[in-house]
């Protein structure tokens, strides 16, 4: 593909459907933390319980927002926001279409807020992205973050 941008439209995060048992033992863990911070005197952290049990429900049930992505000569673009390669220290391009999923791009920033970057290749080429990245970063071996692996695996 030469040294055009790549430009797609994937799903802002792997999306799966609750059902009413995941919603059941959420509200049951919230409300079972927020008495126990009850009997224990700290009514403010048991509002904090109640509200993030809330948040959270809402959160689950949203289906993720299409986000465009380019990776042009600048540098990588998600939604609205340019990350310069300047910014950024390495990428690693895990091919996961032999497992049935969408393959996925990890690139590591400079910045401490947002160490790595998971963005899906949802329709694009791993090797043509990894062809054209190597001009700009390293290739070194990223994984998963363990945060995200983990939220994956309860259902977000």
């Amino acid at each position: 593909m030469g040294k055009d941008p790549f430009i797609w439209n994937a799903h802002e995060y792997y999306f799966q459907t609750k059902t009413a048992d995941w919603y059941w033992a959420v509200g049951i863990i919230g409300v079972s933390l927020a008495t126990i911070s009850i009997i224990y005197g700290n009514v403010l952290f048991a509002l904090l319980v109640l509200v993030s049990t809330i948040a959270l429900s809402v959160f689950a049930s949203k289906e993720p927002a299409f986000v465009r992505f380019e990776i042009n000569k600048s540098g990588i673009i998600i939604g609205k926001t340019l990350f310069p390669f300047g910014t950024l220290d390495s990428f690693w391009v895990e091919d996961n279409k032999h497992l049935g999923h969408a393959s996925q791009l990890f690139i590591k920033s400079k910045k401490v807020m947002v160490p790595i970057i998971a963005i899906p290749l949802e329709g694009m080429n791993p090797e043509d992205i990894r062809d054209f990245l190597l001009d700009h970063l390293f290739e070194t071996p990223h994984s998963e973050p363990l945060g995200q692996k983990i939220l994956e695996y309860f259902g977000f």
